[in-house]
């Protein structure tokens, strides 16, 4: 991501995102539904994730911004890779709570 961001050839490949998915699948399997709100913090691991979450959400909207002001480009790819990060990191978060 950084490499795309500062202008180098390169992108995420789909192969990645499906890893993501992936590992959000396989988190969500291993728990039940959710049917309650989740309240964040519930262990020191799952409260790291909560914090890792915000850090890639708070990247992401960054990124579209500047996308948007023709700072830099980035591909749908990365895009759709750092909406999936901060899913994963939520579905980690929900796992180790």
């Amino acid at each position: 991501i950084q490499a795309e961001v500062a202008g180098a050839d390169k992108t995420i490949k789909a192969g990645k995102i499906k890893e993501l998915e992936n590992c959000i699948g396989a988190a969500e399997r291993a728990m039940p539904p959710i049917r309650t709100f989740f309240l964040a913090g519930g262990t020191e691991l799952g409260a790291l994730f909560d914090m890792a979450r915000t850090f890639v959400r708070r990247a992401e909207r960054e990124v579209i911004r500047a996308a948007e002001a023709k700072e830099i480009f980035v591909g749908e790819q990365t895009l759709a890779y750092l909406n999936r990060l901060s899913s994963l990191c939520y579905a980690l978060a929900r796992f180790t709570n």
